[in-house]
């Protein structure tokens, strides 16, 4: 089976460290070291790139093909597996950096009747401020006992192209929330996904600043997230737009609780130890507080929330 592997660019040059052929090299050179090579390597680069910025893409890495999308990350996924050739259109970030296996693990769940595979991911290094954010930030992304996952992190995914096709990202979503929303589309319309957890990826780190203001924005989008939920997908959709505000307090409980369950009972899947528990509860607590803070904010300022436009 064909599969094509399709890196936005926009990661990249949000956290910007040289020239963007630079930041995305990492990423690049990983995808020609795979155990199983793609049939295709896609960059996609937003209309704010300039052409300077692209030419140098090219010459680095002259087997990738160039497509081009709006300013949104969401639009950025949408486009890659438009422009995929491949029956499979594997998802990577720009900043991030998979094993040499990791197309290989993927590909061989993504069996009859299987319409994804998610992978695991984390923030690179061992130190202690990349352990603590990779569990709020990814490790909620975990295998039940049937194999399905919890969730994706769309830096880190693989779909059946025709899937991803039919049920494309929202792109009137600013930043996040958007592979949380597709994930439920995807399991209320019957899709099957699942999660192997060796497919690992090392995703950049960027400052302590922006990784908690990561949170905020979480809960801001989220606000857009319900807003759009016209199906009812998400249970907190229906809260939201019957309580408003109120109902975001209810939805944060609600989640702190079952992060807490599932540190719980799943703490050696996410790679913590029994000790460590109390610490990973608190720093559920901030972080979660962080994107109610965000999500008040969306409400509060009706005029600064606007869904992207497509």
């Amino acid at each position: 089976m064909s599969v094509s592997v399709a890196v936005e660019t926009i990661t990249a040059r949000e956290d910007p460290k040289a020239t963007l052929a630079d930041d995305v090299g990492p990423t690049l050179d990983a995808l020609a070291k795979q155990t199983v090579a793609p049939d295709e390597v896609l960059v996609v680069v937003d209309v704010h790139v300039d052409e300077k910025a692209v030419d140098d893409i090219r010459r680095r890495y002259p087997h990738v093909k160039i497509v081009t999308s709006t300013s949104n990350y969401f639009a950025a996924k949408n486009a890659g597996a438009a422009a995929a050739s491949g029956d499979n259109v594997a998802l990577l970030d720009s900043d991030c950096v998979p094993a040499a296996d990791w197309l290989e693990l993927l590909l061989a769940r993504l069996d009859p009747g299987v319409d994804a595979v998610a992978g695991r991911t984390r923030y690179t290094g061992r130190g202690l401020f990349a352990r603590t954010l990779s569990v709020p930030d990814f490790a909620f992304v975990l295998e039940q006992e049937s194999g399905t996952s919890t969730g994706m992190n769309i830096n880190n995914v693989v779909f059946r192209r025709d899937v991803l096709l039919r049920h494309p990202f929202d792109a009137r979503i600013r930043r996040n929330g958007g592979c949380y929303f597709l994930f439920n589309q995807l399991r209320a319309a019957g899709s099957r996904m699942l999660y192997e957890p060796r497919a690992a990826t090392q995703h950049g780190l960027a400052s302590v600043l922006s990784l908690l203001r990561k949170h905020f924005d979480r809960g801001y989008d989220g606000v857009t997230v319900y807003r759009l939920d016209d199906a009812g997908v998400l249970r907190g959709s229906r809260w939201f737009r019957r309580f408003g505000a109120l109902a975001l307090v209810a939805i944060t409980a609600r989640r702190v609780v079952v992060d807490w369950i599932r540190l719980a009972r799943h703490r050696r899947q996410i790679g913590i130890a029994a000790a460590a528990l109390p610490y990973y509860c608190a720093v559920v607590i901030v972080t979660r507080s962080l994107e109610l803070a965000g999500g008040f904010t969306a409400v509060a300022s009706p005029r600064r929330y606007t869904p992207c436009e497509t």
